[in-house]
């Protein structure tokens, strides 16, 4: 395929996954657009930074599913060196370029080896300041150096195009599943931004003219709603799912 109409092509997949309305479809499209950028197999997970939870991560695979569960069982999420990487850098890189030299990032690796990632590439895909969830679209070949060399610059656009709007799908989906599930409204919102401003629960309640012992009620409702501990933690999620800017 020329270069030119590649680009258009996978572009076009991502364009398609932008407008999808479910997880099917949008998982359909990463499929077709593993493939157009010529990989086997791929992982997507969307996770915070610095937060061990998985109950925080969302997985979407294009390989042998049980190499997702074995993954899990053996604990790799917390040690996962690919995982590290995309934390704190947004450049994509074959994986083969990426050192790796603790015994448990090694055994991470030689799991997602055994599993279809002979080769991998890594393509991070971040929202910007203020905000802790990452992404990582990480590309698998069964053929041994098939991200390595010249080759990768082949489709490196186009697997950051896939990450990006696989991110901005997620976050999207988040932001809908908290507002409906929580049932989150306008006056919730107000609240949570005094909070990420960092406003004590006497400047709110003299600007709403309330009582404190309200705005302290208010704000244990809502993390209860939430399903976090303090009111810090509230606001660090609405910055999170976009219902607030960072």
């Amino acid at each position: 395929m020329a270069a030119a109409n590649y680009t258009e092509h996978v572009a076009a997949i991502a364009e398609r996954m932008g407008e999808a309305r479910d997880q099917a479809t949008v998982h359909a499209l990463l499929a077709e657009g593993v493939h157009a950028l010529g990989a086997e197999h791929a992982v997507f997970v969307s996770f915070i930074r610095d937060n061990a939870d998985l109950s925080v991560c969302r997985f979407m695979l294009v390989c042998e599913p049980g190499w997702c569960q074995r993954y899990l069982e053996a604990g790799c999420f917390a040690h996962d060196p690919w995982l590290a990487y995309a934390a704190h850098h947004s450049e994509p890189i074959p994986a083969s370029s990426l050192p790796v030299l603790d015994a448990e990032g090694q055994r991470v690796i030689a799991l997602a080896q055994q599993n279809g990632f002979a080769s991998a590439a890594l393509v991070p895909a971040h929202s910007g300041a203020g905000h802790s969830r990452i992404s990582l679209l990480c590309l698998g070949s069964t053929q041994p150096h098939f991200f390595d060399g010249e080759g990768f610059g082949r489709f490196r656009l186009g697997a950051r195009l896939l990450a990006a709007e696989l991110h901005d799908w997620w976050l999207a989906r988040i932001r809908r599943e908290l507002i409906v599930k929580a049932r989150i409204t306008q006056a919730d919102l107000e609240l949570l931004r005094h909070e990420h401003q960092g406003h004590s629960s006497k400047r709110i309640a003299a600007e709403l003219n309330v009582s404190k012992s309200s705005i302290n009620s208010r704000f244990q409702r809502m993390n209860m709603k939430l399903g976090v501990p303090n009111r810090r933690l509230a606001a660090r999620l609405a910055v999170e799912c976009g219902l607030l800017i960072g």
